[in-house]
């Protein structure tokens, strides 16, 4: 037995455990946990073995809590937390906040010439930029370049990374088991210490990163698509916020963001790999336990409203055309969600119905997806299929194909045999997942800041429980025209 199969079969047997008293065995994770007294909790899956460790940070924010006006700061965000605190980053932190608040009052002149007046002096705009990049340059001899990554590098870091999503924003590294110590002392150190040098400079980074995206053939038109999907709710825009946003952010926003949201109270720590729990529930106690809780967070208010009335938009541009039909179902945890993954997985893939019976049979299509994304304060499960132009055939006329399908199924149910195969398919795609440590501590984090970890289980067992019947009423339920979005994007002008 070769080294990885010995691994997937020991995980496999420290897995399958009973949950509960059920005739089959069921997965079950061996997930350790400790709150500190500010909130902030601590998972530990020990995996004995090799001596290192997968530490995650993540926190309940995204582009979900973010408010007109602000669109893309938790993106924004994200990048800030890597420009250093009162000790990272900097040699002279007095000198270096000195140069930093004459930038922050040079710029307070600028945007408030730029955007609060409709005719700005733009002399005055140019004369106050050119002293901004004259103390910028003079900032430099202070400011230490990537000195969080060299840190962990020169400590046997590797993948140091972060990232930002619509509901979580998480930032990961993998270190050797005798370092984890430092890993507490500089994420502690950046939830408590976050200093935003570099923060105009930052911001032109990310509206570029926006500009590339925007060249992107159908970015732009499936940006309106998503907007007109999510009408009245924050999942209304994308994590990458709208460009005349992330133009207005200033500094001020960005403080105030970071300290209602990266407080231990609404932070999950989650360490995979060889160590010693108390040992990894003592450095936190010393590290994060020494920050102060701070305000609960409330949840987002907004849900997207009943659609009640058909949807339909058009678009051109260089990109492939396609059609794409979305239609509202519940956040994830709702009774009918596993009906709805289930069919999702019955529909894709290749040898799913979309494929068969569109590309494969009535030759219509090049490609044919469906997904069902239930997120945590609203859902979407959308078709998207690719027309085969050598035949003729437009994104539009492939909307009846679509519509029969999602008719049969509302009429007919599935089959045994395509149902065990899409469950058969999900929980093996599931536990492959628990192969991974940094997979694992992905799924385990983003989970617990929503409807916590054992969810991951339960979920599992849900769907193992569909029947045809279900999937049925989940189709006539929400697979209907009132609710649904018809997005028809053909080559032409436009982006």
């Amino acid at each position: 037995m070769n080294l990885r199969r010995a691994a997937v079969f020991w995980l496999a047997c420290f897995l399958l455990l009973a949950l509960g008293a059920q005739a089959s065995a069921q997965v079950k994770l061996e997930v350790k946990e400790h709150v500190l007294a500010n909130g902030m909790k601590i998972l530990m899956i020990p995996k004995p073995g090799v001596p290192r460790v997968v530490c995650h940070i993540y926190y309940r924010v995204g582009s979900i809590n973010e408010r007109p006006g602000i669109t893309g700061i938790a993106h924004l965000h994200e990048h800030m937390m890597f420009k250093g605190t009162k000790v990272m980053g900097v040699t002279d932190y007095e000198a270096d906040a000195a140069i930093d608040r004459q930038i922050d009052d040079l710029m307070e002149k600028i945007y408030r010439e730029k955007y609060w007046k409709p005719d700005g002096d733009q002399q005055k705009i140019a004369d106050w930029q050119k002293q901004v990049d004259e103390l910028v340059k003079a900032q430099k001899k202070y400011i230490i370049k990537d000195h969080l990554w060299e840190t962990y590098m020169k400590n046997g870091g590797t993948g140091l990374n972060a990232s930002t999503s619509d509901e979580v924003t998480g930032y990961y590294v993998t270190l050797p088991a005798n370092k984890v110590e430092l890993q507490m002392l500089l994420e502690s150190d950046r939830m408590m210490n976050a200093y935003f040098r570099e923060f105009y400079s930052e911001k032109d980074v990310v509206m570029e990163e926006r500009r590339l995206s925007e060249n992107n053939p159908g970015f732009l038109f499936n940006e309106q698509v998503r907007a007109a999907f999510y009408v009245g709710s924050p999942y209304h825009w994308q994590v990458i916020g709208w460009m005349d946003d992330l133009k207005r952010i200033t500094k001020k926003d960005m403080i105030e963001f970071n300290r209602k949201y990266y407080i231990p109270n609404n932070a999950v720590a989650v360490y995979v790999g060889d160590f010693k729990p108390q040992e990894i529930i003592e450095l936190a106690e010393k590290y994060f336990g020494r920050i102060p809780r701070g305000e609960d967070v409330e949840p987002i208010r907004t849900s997207v409203p009943p659609q009640n009335s058909e949807k339909r938009m058009y678009g051109q541009g260089p990109g492939m055309p396609n059609l794409q039909m979305w239609f509202h179902i519940p956040p994830d945890g709702h009774p009918d969600v596993p009906a709805l993954d289930i069919l999702s997985g019955i529909l894709s893939g290749e040898t799913g119905r979309l494929t068969k019976v569109l590309v494969q049979e009535k030759d219509v299509a090049v490609r044919a997806m469906a997904m069902a994304r239930p997120q945590w304060y609203a859902g979407a499960f959308t078709f998207n299929v690719i027309p085969k132009l050598q035949k003729g055939v437009k994104p539009e006329d492939l909307e009846k194909h679509v519509w029969e399908e999602i008719e049969k199924i509302k009429k007919e149910g599935v089959t045994a045999e395509e149902l065990q195969k899409a469950k058969n398919r999900i929980e093996a795609t599931f536990i492959r997942g628990l192969e991974s440590p940094m997979l694992l501590a992905m799924r385990i984090g983003r989970a617990e800041l929503n409807r916590g970890w054992r969810s991951l289980l339960t979920d599992l067992e849900e769907l193992k429980k569909v029947t045809s019947d279900d999937v049925k009423k989940v189709a006539a339920k929400y697979f209907v025209r009132d609710n649904c979005l018809v997005a028809v994007y053909t080559r032409g002008q436009g982006r």
